[in-house]
């Protein structure tokens, strides 16, 4: 199975169950157009475009690397809030903004076909698409934070993920005869699994009270630790090289977003 195909499956699973639920539980949708339009936009950015971005690209490149790549969401999304608020964020916030940039750059770069490896175990490509899909990511915590303040957690989740249909259903109908799914192992089915009931509804479900509830800015920073969970996992579980390089980019990433949050209005 491929990764684009595993990130849209595990998206219309979860958005199935979520438009079954909503509809059981009655709960409210957006009224306003402005609310509808954040429907719109966080269904397809958190739950269609991210996940088929993120799958692709991590197939391309390692664990680790997403990870360190992923850091950059935080900066994004806080970005993103002060642009639509038309204020200019902090000196001491570009600072941070710029460093971790440069570093994710850094990284990136180091993967280019001109580097000194024949062939790289990450691949450029891989790490552009994985960054093409943090700012789409950022962009779906935003809406569907600000959503969530005005129809409730729980309604923001499945309507969300309930709206991302239309994009997941016809996507998956141009890609399914490209997998084999009767040679898909059982552990690829429990890998789909865990991310239909716990990435994609209960993990989102919590982020999006998370957002509503503690501010946008400030609750994205949390994902400060998702880059060191992971590059831990994939050393563990993969068995992928943690090398001194990943060590110091993740180090600087985790500096320069720490300080742009710090210096966030």
């Amino acid at each position: 199975m491929s990764g684009l195909t595993a990130g849209v499956l595990r998206s219309m699973l979860a958005a199935t169950i979520a438009c079954i639920a909503a509809l059981a539980l009655r709960l409210p949708l957006p009224m306003s157009g402005k609310d509808r339009l954040l429907l719109i936009v966080s269904g397809a950015a958190s739950f269609a475009v991210w996940p088929a971005l993120a799958s692709v690209g991590i197939a391309r490149t390692t664990a680790s690397h997403a990870a360190v790549i992923t850091a950059m969401i935080p900066i994004l999304t806080a970005l993103i809030v002060h642009l639509l608020d038309r204020r200019l964020p902090r000196t001491g916030w570009w600072f941070g903004a710029v460093t971790a940039f440069v570093a994710t750059a850094v990284l990136v770069a180091a993967q280019s076909p001109n580097s000194a490896s024949a062939k790289p175990a990450a691949d450029l490509t891989g790490d552009l698409i994985v960054l093409a899909g943090c700012l789409v990511c950022a962009i779906g915590y935003v809406t569907g934070g600000k959503l969530s303040a005005k129809i409730g957690t729980t309604a923001t989740t499945l309507w969300s993920l309930a709206s991302a249909l239309l994009l997941l259903l016809p996507l998956f109908g141009l890609i399914a005869n490209q997998t084999a799914w009767s040679a898909v192992p059982a552990r690829g089915w429990l890998a789909i699994g865990w991310m239909t009931i716990l990435s994609s509804l209960a993990g989102y479900a919590l982020w999006f009270y998370a957002l509503g509830k503690g501010g946008i800015a400030k609750i994205s920073s949390l994902q400060l630790a998702t880059p060191a969970v992971t590059i831990a996992a994939a050393a563990i579980i993969l068995s992928e090289a943690l090398t001194m390089q990943m060590i110091v980019v993740t180090a600087v990433i985790f500096a320069g977003t720490s300080w742009a949050h710090q210096h966030a209005r």
